[in-house]
Parts: structure tokens; sequence; C-alpha cells
């Protein structure tokens, strides 16, 4: 059965790699070379998509991106209750 390592182990695992090569860390931890690498290889795919997502933009770009949309989304929130309560007023005065 294999073994299964937390998110901890293998960050720190990765950190070793970075410094003495993927092969010499897997050996020096037990770790089956293969695994190394695959973690690694996945290591740098999540990256990849991060820096895709990020755009090049800082920190500070990020953040008040995200207060606009925090925002946006708080005003369709409160449009959508506005809409339910025009809805069941319209459908009350419907009935007869």
């Amino acid at each position: 059965m294999a073994k299964k390592y937390t998110a901890e182990e293998r960050c720190e695992a990765l950190k070793l790699a970075g410094e003495i090569g993927a092969a010499s860390a897997a050996r020096r931890l037990g770790i089956n070379v293969d695994t190394m690498y695959s973690w690694r290889t996945r290591e740098k795919e999540q990256a990849a998509v991060l820096d895709a997502a990020i755009g090049g933009r800082s920190e500070a770009d990020l953040v008040k991106e995200n207060k606009e949309l925090m925002e946006q989304l708080r005003q369709a929130r409160q449009d959508v209750e506005i809409l339910k309560e025009a809805l069941g007023f319209f459908a009350k005065s419907r009935r007869p």
C-alpha cells in the first residue's frame, strides 16, 4: 500500500529537492524518486496556472479587484432580493 504524505511533508520534500536535487532528496527522505518528480511537476503546473490567473498584477491590484468584485456581488444580491419582493407583490396582486 502506498504511503500517504501530508501537504506539509510534500512541501518540505520539495524544498529539500530544490536545494539538493530531486533524486538526492528522494533518497535521503526515503521517498520514491518518481513520486518526487511527480510532485515537482504538479507544483510547476500549479505555479503556471497561478501565474496565468494573476497575469502579472501586483497584490495591491488583486486586492482592489477583489474589493470591487465583492461590492458588485453585494449589489447583485441586493438586486435579487428587490426582484423577489417585487415578484411576490405582483403575484399577490394578480390573484382574484
